[in-house]
């Protein structure tokens, strides 16, 4: 079965990391229905679309 590699952060937000096609399938453009979710562990960050640029507000974590 095809596998998804998911990553959970700090924010909320859960984001695809890896698409790994199934033995089967590979060097094909098919994927298996349903794909396989395998959660990675927690990142200890926010996503990139949640963090600012240097010089706009900050938030600091309370360490």
């Amino acid at each position: 079965m095809c596998i998804i590699y998911m990553r959970e952060y700090t924010c909320g937000c859960e984001e695809e990391e890896e698409f790994v096609q199934c033995e089967k399938r590979l060097g094909t453009n098919v994927r298996c229905d349903p794909v396989r979710e395998i959660a990675r562990p927690a990142s200890m960050h926010m996503c990139r679309h949640h963090m600012v640029r240097e010089g706009k507000d900050e938030m600091h974590s309370k360490a």
